[in-house]
């Protein structure tokens, strides 16, 4: 059953919440002892802090006094709001400005997830985790996957390939589609996730269009740290989690492993007799070695390992991936005014997916191979020219090769395609700060030169269903993409922050859209050697305030104008062709707010409006006006928390998506209605070694559309329930 919201309900809600604080704050200041509230990190879906969160975040200090941290007076415990300030960052970020620097003087909008908000979150994977905060835009779950990748992007700009992921600073975006593997790590083996909002292609390159997250390993403080974790829910799945590591004087490690098994369920909403449960398999193994020849040195040696197994909801239909990625970065402080980093990685890919003979798929039709090879270096030297002055440049270039073939069984069929890419690129970053009394500006132009060649391209296929066979070898193709960058940030006495920019971003066709023919069933891609880089401009403005040392709202305009982006356009029935979209038009507001309202109740909120349409398509005309895919115009989050020292933590929240499509039609067949969905996350210690969870997800068992299996109508399992036990010591 679905239900129908207004597109207002959301905004008039989030008003609602804005108005909160004013007439809570006010009864709050009648009381002889005010609390000192913290808001932990900028993000609006943090959790609430305990003294062993490391990802704090003071609040402002009052301009004539400075902030105190508040005390638990009937504990020797910091408060259940207030972390310790001696673990807590110091508002430091390194995704923002490839340095380490301020979250409040980041030229772009930054979230910080801390490692006690995904612990305690009731989702058990991160990508299903980011699918709460209302600016991040998803296609298929874990819980529903079908497909080369579960995408997470940014800022109504469709597909992962433009949304850039990192790994501890390493890109992971796989070198053919751009798709990620989510479960390189699980969400226990990380120490905090930065979001940063809008183009990064000035200090990244392509593919961060939309912007960048950054997933950050926890790093062991002490000699011996062990979490051995089991948990059991719905779908009779069972996840298990072991994590070992260690600090020394001169080095360390940390080695994890995790399990995560499901016998899954039914997706298709009308299920035919060869549908049967998405059951799956994921085990990851990852691990890293620190080495510290002396102070102002560490070099860092990474591994992730994964393989997924799952079942793509049909009796013959299977995939498997594995993904292997290593790096090794070095990092060295040369005297006060100089910091090197250096980094080498490796990613690779193996993909294997069965497919079944249509129209009832009781025998086995072919398998498809794909193979997919990177390696990549980064390296940047930041320089501290003055007191007010940082210039950090870089380095960074990346090869990557694909080879892929498939094997058919009941035809004489053979079908390949191979190329590899390369790029090399230059980029300079230089941030000015002023500061005038309780006034800061901050200046912060960047440039980025990337050169990308794309060679040695083949497909072909010897029987293309009733196609005519294709035998292409395709010329080496060039481009060069200049992109700047220019960010404004005024800051005044630590209560208000605005920020502007304005910058232009791109992404290379991957080597999936110029190589590949690609079939299934009676559906046929071809892919395009002609296409251009997409590019686009955006800009946006944002305004951070705190209110009372106890409210922090936020808010961010956004606006982006984009050429030539690449999507799969109809040129006959079942027939489609990778092609340039001329103009993309992408408009939207970010809002968040965070209200502590004492040391144990936290009020919090999110809403994005977003408007990602087509403005003009000369080849095309029909589809303008429509909307990009996965692109609802409203999400929205809603959500308080409660936590008593170290012993409970509640958390209940509301998420709202919108109505999306799944092509670029936009027909009623590609719809998938809006939903809300009910969350509660419930968890705590029993003693200092024993820490417990009990998750509700989709509390009112709502059958909202997934997009699952192409072309059949799929739906999600309603309510989830989920509980687990971790031993740390």
């Amino acid at each position: 059953m679905y239900h129908t919201f207004s597109p207002l309900r959301p905004v008039l809600i989030l008003l609602i919440l804005f108005m909160a604080p004013y007439t809570l704050g006010a009864q709050e200041a009648d009381t002889d002892t005010p609390s000192t509230p913290v808001v932990p990190a900028t993000s609006a879906d943090v959790a609430p802090q305990t003294a062993s969160s490391d990802t704090a975040i003071d609040p402002p200090a009052a301009a004539s006094e400075p902030a105190e941290q508040a005390t638990d007076p009937e504990s020797s415990e910091p408060s259940a709001a207030q972390p310790d300030s001696s673990a807590a960052l110091d508002e430091i970020v390194v995704t923002a400005n490839r340095r380490k620097s301020s979250w409040k003087d980041a030229p772009a909008m930054v979230t910080v997830i801390g490692k006690d908000e995904l612990q305690q979150a009731p989702e058990k994977t991160v990508d299903d985790f980011l699918k709460r905060i209302p600016s991040i835009s998803y296609s298929r779950q874990h819980v529903a996957e079908c497909g080369p990748g579960r995408d997470i992007t940014l800022r109504g700009i469709h597909e992962q390939k433009r949304t850039l992921i990192l790994l501890d600073g390493v890109p992971v975006n796989d070198g053919v589609t751009g798709a990620v593997n989510w479960s390189l790590m699980p969400p226990e083996a990380l120490e905090r996730i930065e979001i940063v909002r809008g183009p990064m292609s000035a200090l990244y390159g392509s593919g961060a269009m939309g912007g960048v997250i950054n997933l950050i390993s926890h790093k062991p403080r002490t000699e011996n740290e062990t979490t051995l974790k089991g948990g059991y829910g719905s779908l009779d799945t069972y996840t298990a989690t072991l994590l070992q590591a260690g600090m020394f004087e001169k080095g360390g490690y940390s080695l994890g492993a995790n399990l995560y098994k499901t016998k899954g369920y039914i997706q298709a909403k009308e299920p035919e007799a060869y549908h049967v449960k998405n059951a799956r398999t994921d085990l990851s193994l990852f691990g890293k070695a620190y080495v510290m020849p002396d102070d102002r040195s560490t070099l860092t040696l990474g591994l992730s390992f994964v393989n997924e197994d799952f079942s793509r909801g049909i009796q013959t239909d299977n995939q498997n991936n594995t993904t292997l990625t290593t790096n090794l970065t070095y990092e060295r402080e040369m005297g006060n005014r100089i910091d090197l980093t250096a980094t080498l990685y490796g990613h690779f890919l193996w993909r294997e997916v069965d497919l079944g003979a249509r129209p009832d798929y009781t025998l086995h039709d072919h398998t498809e191979f794909d193979e997919s090879k990177k390696f990549g270096q980064l390296f940047k030297v930041d320089f501290k020219v003055a007191d007010f002055n940082t210039l950090t440049v870089g380095i960074d270039s990346a090869y990557s090769t694909m080879d892929k073939h498939n094997e058919y069984d009941l035809v004489e069929r053979k079908g390949k395609a191979k190329g590899n890419n390369l790029s090399a690129s230059l980029f300079a970053q230089d941030e000015m700060d002023f500061h005038i009394d309780e006034h800061t500006i901050l200046l912060t132009p960047g440039l980025r030169v990337d050169y990308f060649r794309s060679g040695d391209g083949e497909s072909s296929d010897t029987s293309p269903g009733p196609y005519a066979p294709v035998d292409e070898t395709y010329q080496d193709r060039s481009w060069v993409a200049i992109n700047p960058k220019l960010a404004f940030v005024y800051r005044y006495a630590d209560l208000t922050t605005l920020r502007a920019s304005v910058g232009r971003s791109f992404a290379a066709p991957t080597l999936f859209e110029l190589y590949t023919v690609f079939t299934r069933g009676p559906m046929l891609l071809y892919s395009n050697p002609k296409l251009d880089p997409e590019s686009a401009w955006s800009a946006e403005v944002g305004l951070d305030q705190w209110i009372l040392h106890n409210f922090l709202g936020r808010v961010t305009g956004y606006y982006t104008r984009g050429q030539d982006f690449i999507g799969s356009r109809t040129i006959d029935v079942n027939v489609n062709r990778m092609d340039n979209i001329t103009d993309v038009q992408v408009m939207g507001l970010d809002g968040e707010l965070r209200y502590d309202i004492n040391k144990m109740w936290t009020l919090y909120g999110g809403y994005t409006f977003n408007h990602s349409t087509i403005v003009k398509d000369e080849a095309d005309p029909t589809i303008e006006d429509n909307h990009l895919p996965f692109e609802p115009q409203h999400r929205g989050r809603l959500g308080v928390q409660f936590q008593y020292l170290k012993w409970i933590a509640i958390d209940l929240s509301a998420r709202y998506e919108g109505e999306r499509f799944t092509d670029l039609v936009n027909t009623q067949a590609t719809k998938m209605h809006d939903y809300i969905s009910l969350d509660l996350g419930v968890s705590g210690s029993v003693i200092d070694m024993i820490n417990w969870k009990l998750s509700f997800e989709n509390m009112l068992n709502t059958k909202y559309d997934v997009y699952s299996v192409p072309n059949v109508p799929s739906e999600s399992p309603g309510i989830l329930v989920n509980g687990s036990v971790a031993l740390n010591f």
